[in-house]
Formats: C-alpha cells, structure tokens, sequence
C-alpha cells in the first residue's frame, strides 16, 4: 500500500468495537500504511470539537472516527458525537479545511476490510 510520507492519519478507536477490529487486522498481517496512529479510547464522545482543529492546525492530515454507533454502550454518546461533529464540519469549512479530511464511520469488531477500506480510502484524500 503506498503512502504519502508526509500525511498522517489519525485513527480514533472504540475499545470494544473498533479497536478489536483493528487487531485482528494486524493478527491477520495485513498491513496499512506507517503514516496511521491509532488512538484506543472508551468512546469518541470525549474528545471536544476544538481537538479536531487542533488536530489538524498541529499537521494531521486526516481523522478517521471509528465509533460503535447505535451500538454505543454509552446512552447517548453517539448521538452527541454525531451532533459534534456536525458542528466540526462547519468549523473546518470556516477554516477552509476539506470536510473529506473527517471522517465518522461505524468499525465493528470483526471489519478487517471495512479497517482497511477507511485507511486507503483518507491516504487518497489526504494525498490529493
């Protein structure tokens, strides 16, 4: 998989869905570009919108939120965290940031393509 050297990826991982699905991509040995750091966390819905901008001011080049979606254990964390994001979207377009370079995407445990789709489908928008 080739990447852009100079791209990172920040990937934000759910502790009981998204990120078991990323280590059975490694336990598989398939691979994804160097450029992607994953962050495990609880849920999500902790991180606050300017973290985002942040993120991006400091030199990331994408986010890939990887949520559990409806299947939240927390009641209503992914409701919040969409309406987050929504918000985040109109600040990266005041900012002039491509909204393409956020994305919130359902990753169970068990995606191992769907991981790898998300991943090559940023590293060619961050590539452009």
């Amino acid at each position: 998989m080739q990447q852009n050297n100079k791209s990172k990826i920040l990937i934000i991982a759910t502790n009981h869905s998204s990120y078991p699905g990323a280590n059975a991509v490694g336990q598989a040995h398939i691979s994804y570009p160097s450029n992607t750091y994953i962050i495990r966390v609880p849920d999500p819905v902790m991180f606050p919108e300017d973290f985002y901008i942040n993120s991006f001011k400091k030199g990331i080049s994408g986010i890939i939120i990887m949520s559990s979606g409806s299947d939240c254990p927390y009641e209503g964390a992914y409701k919040r965290l969409s309406k987050r994001i929504e918000n985040v979207y109109i600040k990266m377009k005041e900012l002039n940031i491509s909204t393409e370079r956020l994305r919130l995407t359902t990753i169970c445990t068990v995606c191992r393509e769907a991981f790898i789709k998300e991943i090559s489908d940023m590293e060619r928008i961050v590539s452009k």
